[in-house]
């Protein structure tokens, strides 16, 4: 009985026990209304992060590339990553951006590659163009192979889908056969 608690005495007695949690303080307006809309935005929806394990992957190869070979062991603070990773993140999203532009000057809605190279011209990141280029040419070329197979897999379900839908059909037309044949032979008499 010591180890029991007074909220139960306290609660036949006329009181009130709550459990709810206390609510959070209202930051005041003035500090609302000093902070820039960009903050304000940024703190309503979370910021959008670069998939972790990807770029520690490619920040672990090229360090170890330069380090002297492929087999070399490199180790990376936590805070350096995040700092690859945020610096990567606003890299894309300034590269999007013009980009972007890029595609509003030429009146349309789509971006393309071409936008995508003007756009790092524009940047002034000129060396990238080439590497991306040679990159994009193999995307291309190892999809194209792949797009064959893949149509053909397409039509091949396609027809399967065909084979066993016709059957069906004609299960289903027999009884509409034998019943406009007695609609027939009723309309005869």
């Amino acid at each position: 009985m010591a180890g029991e608690t007074k909220e139960p005495q306290a609660a036949a007695q006329g009181d009130v026990a709550t459990t709810t949690k206390p609510k959070p303080k209202p930051k005041p307006a003035a500090a609302a209304a000093d902070a820039p809309p960009a903050a304000a935005g940024m703190a309503e929806a979370e910021v959008e992060e670069l998939p972790k394990t990807i770029v520690r992957r490619l920040v672990k190869d090229k360090l170890a590339q330069i380090a002297g070979g492929e087999g070399a062991e490199v180790i990376v603070n936590k805070d350096a990553m995040a700092a690859f990773s945020e610096s990567a993140r606003i890299f894309i999203h300034y590269l999007s951006a013009t980009a972007n532009d890029m595609c509003k000057d030429a009146k349309r809605q789509t971006i393309n590659a071409e936008d995508v190279f003007k756009a790092l011209d524009e940047i002034e990141f000129p060396e990238f163009v080439e590497p991306l280029r040679t990159s994009l040419e193999e995307f291309r070329t190892k999809n194209a192979a792949r797009k064959p197979a893949a149509s053909k897999k397409q039509a091949e379900k396609k027809r399967k889908l065909d084979q066993e839908a016709a059957p069906q059909e004609e299960q289903n037309s027999a009884p509409d056969d034998a019943a406009n044949a007695d609609e027939a032979i009723a309309d005869e008499d």
